[in-house]
Order: structure tokens, then C-alpha cells, then sequence
């Protein structure tokens, strides 16, 4: 008796210590393994799952992470707040590679802020012929001043005022003009301008397959609202 007592009280602080261990082990290779998958500078996560020896399994219940400094294309996201729920993972693989096989996940909710700091980098290093770009954002509002170099010689001041809208369709976050100035002459139309509509953020290069869901602009920032559902 004395010993069946022993034995359980063994397997008892087992398991307890599984239950502080292995969510602190298994939540350290998620972040890896979003970092990877994000190409983020610093990801933390958490993971829920009870108990949590059942982790073992590759059934989470809850993931949630923050990433910052997130690289698409040539745009950074400032900060990246991740949740997932319903996650079934390749466990061998998260454990062993610190690598993050995804088999199975129910809801995904994305938040994506890029400030005006961002985009104003963006904007010089991808858009030809600006140069100099200063963005700001204001709730409800973007505007841009740039110099503009048409054809390798000509320069002209060009300002811009829009907003950031999703195109749920093509999946896709950009820069939409509302209101057009060349050295500081309004200009009416502007169809064709290849400032008219400025891609941003391609969502279908994201692993985890979300779609907008809104779009709100703050002092100084942006923040993109994601998820996964229809």
C-alpha cells in the first residue's frame, strides 16, 4: 500500500510538472516557428490547451502571438497580434525543428498595425519616381507629400489625400486617392495615375489565409482587422 502510494504521488507531481513545462516548451517553438513563417524580428505566443499533456497530441485550443517588425513584400508591419483556435499541429516537427506544420485550423483572427512611418518607407522604396515621401494619418484620412520624377527629369511636388481600403475580392490592402495635387494645383481626374491606387499588403501571402474584415486609421497608424471567416 505504501508503495502504491508512492507511486502516485510520483506520477502526481509528473504530471504536474508536465502541466508548468511542456506549455512553456511547446509555446517557445510556436513563436520560432511563426517567426519563420511570418519573418518577423521578435515573435512571443502563448498556448492553451487542458491538460496539457494532450499538447503531445498536436491539438492546441488556443494560440495566441504577437509579432513585431513583420516583413511582406517590401511593406513592414509594425505589429502582428495573432489568435487561433481549433489548431492541430505536426508535433514532431514543433518539437524537434521548432518548425510550424499547420494541419488543421478552425478560426483565425489577424490584426495587422502599419504606421505612417511604414508607409512612408514603402512608398520610396517601391513606387517609382517617389521620392521623399512624408505621410500622415489622422482618424478617417491619409495624406501624402512627395516629390514626383516623371520620365528621368521632370519633377513636380505631388500631394495626396485617401485612406486604406481592403479589395475582399483580390484579397489585397491599398492606398485609394480621393484627392490629387500637383505643385499644389488641384487636379480633378486623376484616372490612369499610377498613384490613382497603391497596392499594399497582398493577404494571400499570409499563411493563414485571412480576408478584410476592417480597416481603421488613427493618429499616426492604421490597424487592419482579419479573420478566416465567410
Amino acid at each position: 500500500m505504501k508503495r502504491l502510494t508512492t507511486i502516485i504521488l510520483f506520477l502526481t507531481m509528473v504530471l504536474a510538472a508536465v502541466e508548468v513545462v511542456l506549455p512553456k516548451l511547446v509555446s517557445d517553438a510556436v513563436a520560432q516557428g511563426l517567426r519563420d513563417l511570418t519573418g518577423s524580428k521578435q515573435v512571443t505566443a502563448k498556448v492553451d490547451k487542458s491538460p496539457a499533456i494532450l499538447m503531445l497530441g498536436g491539438k492546441l485550443d488556443r494560440v495566441t502571438a504577437d509579432a513585431s517588425d513583420v516583413k511582406t513584400d517590401k511593406l513592414t508591419v509594425r505589429n502582428m497580434h495573432i489568435a487561433l483556435t481549433g489548431v492541430d499541429v505536426d508535433i514532431h516537427s514543433l518539437i524537434t525543428n521548432r518548425t510550424l506544420v499547420l494541419q488543421k485550423l478552425d478560426n483565425v483572427d489577424l490584426t495587422a498595425t502599419i504606421t505612417q512611418e511604414e508607409l512612408a518607407a514603402f512608398l520610396n522604396s517601391s513606387v517609382k519616381g517617389v521620392k521623399n515621401a512624408v505621410v500622415a494619418i489622422t482618424p478617417g484620412k491619409v495624406e501624402i507629400s512627395s516629390a514626383l520624377t516623371l520620365g528621368g527629369f521632370a519633377r513636380v511636388d505631388v500631394k495626396l489625400e485617401g485612406r486604406i481600403a481592403g479589395d475582399r475580392e483580390n484579397r489585397r490592402i491599398k492606398f485609394v486617392t480621393d484627392r490629387f495635387w500637383l505643385n499644389n494645383t488641384p487636379v480633378g481626374s486623376i484616372g490612369g495615375s499610377l498613384l490613382t491606387e497603391v497596392p499594399l499588403l497582398d493577404l494571400k501571402k499570409l499563411p493563414f489565409g485571412v480576408n478584410v474584415r476592417d480597416i481603421v486609421m488613427e493618429q499616426g497608424q492604421v490597424i487592419i482587422y482579419t479573420d478566416n471567416r465567410n
